[in-house]
């Protein structure tokens, strides 16, 4: 069974991982500060928790992405780049390192907490059902908080 975002218990673990975390932790690879990996990860966060699909339709290659990326792989490759809107590098200051991550751990837990359906078109999946999007955002966050070291 793949880790969930939308389970309780795997939302319990991704906070008890981020309050690990401190600001003047290094990245293991990649550019971001601590700061701006949780100005990231709340600004993705937000978009799935608060934004509904597009009419897009999901291509032959974002479905193959898709099985690969959430069923087989076991993380997410390191240096991808992201969505352009998502790009924090140099919007994150260390000052803000508490307020993001008190906005990170409340954001997570809504998750679990979720009543709706998520139904966002993921850039590089297509559409992708709530349970993915639950699978997605573990793998995302799993992949941030392993970058840090925690």
């Amino acid at each position: 069974m793949k880790k969930n975002l939308l389970k309780e218990e795997v939302s319990d673990y991704i906070i008890a991982r981020v309050k690990n975390l401190s600001a003047a932790h290094q990245p293991q690879w990649g550019e971001m500060t601590a700061s701006e990996m949780l100005l990231h990860c709340n600004s993705c966060n937000r978009q799935i928790l608060e934004e509904s699909r597009g009419d897009k339709k999901t291509t032959i290659k974002q479905y193959l992405l898709r099985v690969l990326a959430l069923y087989i792989a076991p993380n997410f490759k390191k240096n991808i780049k992201g969505e352009p809107r998502h790009i924090a590098k140099g919007k994150a200051n260390i000052s803000d390192f508490e307020e993001q991550r008190n906005e990170f751990i409340l954001l997570i837990g809504e998750f679990p907490a979720n009543d709706h359906p998520l139904t966002l078109s993921h850039p590089a999946f297509g559409n992708i059902s709530t349970n993915e999007w639950g699978i997605a955002a573990y793998k995302h966050m799993d992949h941030h908080l392993r970058q840090f070291g925690v």
